[in-house]
């Protein structure tokens, strides 16, 4: 042979501004396919806090994602998402992984909320989960979509997913996230419907050269 195969070059990076898990798990199973390499932040040597300046969701995303691409040099992916109560005026919203405080579980956070619904609107449950999802890239400006489904708040339903899912039934799948397959969630998910828009943008799939 006149020389060794070129081997193929590594997938860009991408880093994820979140320190949640779950989170992080699940896009990966959404970003399949993009051409990405996703790194975490510990991974990229930023693993400090990340601002959440508010008030709205779009605000989030974006400081995490440019706080992140600007600590890396890497192009960074945020999102914001929450819960929001129809009869409640979207409310707990942007705040609804804190509003019951830092040490609350995601079963206190849940049934701590049916409890307010109970309470405050008990004839209508009816609950939307929000994403907002920010792309920031070095030198170019940061893009942001949204993403929405709707549901029903219920008793607590199945094991699977994170936050709110055991008590979220789908309107678009008849049983809450909590009883979905990963692959089911996937296709109607607040954040898979935020991820397409971005990718609808031409802005979601790795570009050749990009870190």
């Amino acid at each position: 042979m006149a020389g060794r195969a070129r081997e193929a070059a590594p997938a860009p990076r991408l880093v994820v501004a979140s320190n949640n898990a779950a989170k992080l798990a699940e896009l990966h199973r959404l970003l399949r396919g993009a051409g990405w390499r996703l790194v975490s932040l510990a991974d990229a040597h930023a693993d400090g806090d990340l601002r959440e300046p508010g008030p709205g969701y779009r605000e989030n995303a974006l400081a995490k994602a440019t706080a992140a691409c600007a600590a890396t040099g890497l192009t960074a992916l945020a999102d914001d998402s929450g819960i929001e109560v129809d009869a409640l005026r979207g409310w707990p919203g942007p705040e609804s992984a804190r509003w019951l405080g830092p040490d609350a579980s995601d079963a206190d956070r849940l049934g701590a909320l049916r409890d307010e619904v109970e309470r405050r609107c008990p004839d209508d449950p009816r609950v939307r989960y929000v994403c907002v999802v920010a792309l920031a890239r070095p030198g170019g400006e940061p893009v942001v979509a949204r993403g929405e489904c709707l549901g029903t708040l219920v008793a607590p339903a199945g094991s699977g997913g994170f936050g709110y899912d055991p008590g979220f039934l789908s309107v678009d799948l008849g049983i809450t996230f909590g009883q979905t397959t990963d692959e089911e969630k996937d296709r109607v998910s607040h954040r898979a419907r935020a991820l397409a828009r971005l990718a609808g943008a031409g802005v979601l799939q790795a570009q050749p050269g990009a870190r």
